[in-house]
């Protein structure tokens, strides 16, 4: 009797091409700008090798292609965050969402929209409405604090299979898709420095330095290497519920000679940006709404929303795969928009 080929998975099927799970995935499924020349050879080799495509994920994208009316799957969007309407309020998370969102759509999914923080909305409603609609995974965001996922809701987000967008995660994910810090700091503080500013700060929660194993701290002091006839200038840690952080501030900017202060969470410079923190001091912010023409742009924030539903629409497409403990991470380097032409100092 002929034994059965062993399926190859996506994986393997990319190694063995020297491309990306993504590039195969996109040339298998039709999809427009991968050359004719690639997708001959994935189609060959997809052949050879015993590859058998995903029907979901084929299906999902023939609807995409057609038009027709109708959704095969429904993925969860689960918000996180104590607020409900974020949108306008957090930049890089509304372009995260706004950019999976439609990678979703594009795919053949349904959006069901999910806030841990309803009133009265509790893991049994969670279950309850995964099962109604046939959600299977999702994506998660927003929760970058510890308390954010609260641990009542463990259990039941455990039973889906979760990609965190924008974070890593103290949430039951399969994978975590982020902007790489150390790179995303390291960038803006040069590019602050290029801009004639030779004495800046840099302000993080402690816990979000913690979570991402320094990231933070390492790009603000990778981007001070290149100065020459100074001591580094370390991070001041923002500790949440302190009042005592404004007059930190000021310490921290008389002491190290700050000309300018760079702020990366959204919810500090909603507090610094009402504050006075001295007139020979720039604030530069991460978050687009605090920010003028001369703080550094990311330009592709929103690949991180497009990868986090191709990491899910992989995982919900591939059945019977063992999960490692330790979720996989994608890290997506930054790319930057080219700066406004600086302005003057007074």
């Amino acid at each position: 009797m002929k034994k059965a080929r062993k399926k190859i998975s996506l994986s393997k099927l990319a190694e063995k091409l020297g491309l990306s799970k993504s590039s195969v995935s996109r040339a298998l499924s039709g999809s427009p700008g991968v050359s004719a020349k690639t997708a001959k050879a994935v189609a060959e080799a997809a052949k050879k090798f015993g590859y058998k495509k995903s029907v979901p994920l084929s299906r999902a994208m023939s609807f995409a292609r057609s038009g027709a009316a109708g959704d095969f799957e429904t993925i969860a969007f689960v918000n996180a965050k104590p607020v409900r309407d974020f949108y306008g309020r957090y930049s890089a998370i509304s372009k995260y969402v706004s950019a999976a969102k439609e990678a979703a759509r594009s795919r053949g999914y349904a959006v069901c929209d999910i806030w841990l923080h309803e009133k009265n909305f509790t893991p049994a409603k969670f279950e309850k409405l995964a099962a109604a609609r046939g959600i299977r995974g999702g994506i998660v965001f927003g929760h970058y604090y510890r308390d954010s996922v609260p641990a009542e809701f463990r259990g039941a987000m455990g039973k889906l299979k979760l990609v965190s967008m924008g974070v890593k995660s103290n949430a039951p994910v399969k994978s975590s898709v982020f902007m790489d810090r150390f790179l995303m700091v390291r960038g803006f503080v040069e590019r602050i420095m290029r801009g004639g500013y030779g004495r800046a700060g840099f302000i993080v929660e402690r816990f979000a330095d913690k979570c991402e194993d320094g990231k933070f701290t390492g790009g603000f002091f990778a981007a001070q290497f290149g100065r020459t006839g100074a001591c580094p200038i370390p991070p001041l840690y923002w500790e949440n519920a302190c009042g005592k952080n404004f007059s930190k501030i000021s310490e921290y900017a008389r002491k190290y000679k700050l000309d300018a202060i760079f702020s990366y969470s959204t919810d500090v410079s909603e507090i610094i940006s009402r504050l006075p923190i001295g007139e020979n001091i720039k604030i530069f912010h991460y978050d687009e709404n605090f920010a003028d023409p001369r703080t550094p742009r990311i330009s592709n924030q929103k690949e991180v929303g497009r990868a986090a539903v191709e990491t899910l629409s992989e995982m919900l497409c591939t059945a019977g795969r063992t999960w490692a403990k330790k979720p996989p991470e994608i890290s997506i380097a930054p790319e930057w928009a080219r700066a406004a032409p600086a302005i003057p100092r007074a």
